[in-house]
């Protein structure tokens, strides 16, 4: 299993939202198909012109989190 961090773009009413949110995924993002499929569930859920801005791959298994010092 395979784990990104997906930062998007969308239109709001007042302007642009940004976000990110923690994707998983069965196989490795490789091509623009893959952003397209992406793309198409954000603007499906309700995210108007979601657009990727970026991508990136978690280490798995995720890390302990470490205590605050």
């Amino acid at each position: 299993m395979y784990r990104y961090m997906i930062s998007f773009n969308y239109k709001m009413p007042n302007g642009i939202g940004l976000t990110t949110f923690e994707l998983p995924c069965k196989r490795p993002i490789r091509s623009m198909d893959d952003i397209t499929r992406i793309v198409t569930k954000l603007r499906n859920e309700g995210y108007t012109d979601a657009v990727v801005l970026s991508f990136s791959l978690f280490a798995d298994p995720a890390p302990n989190p470490q205590a605050a010092s």
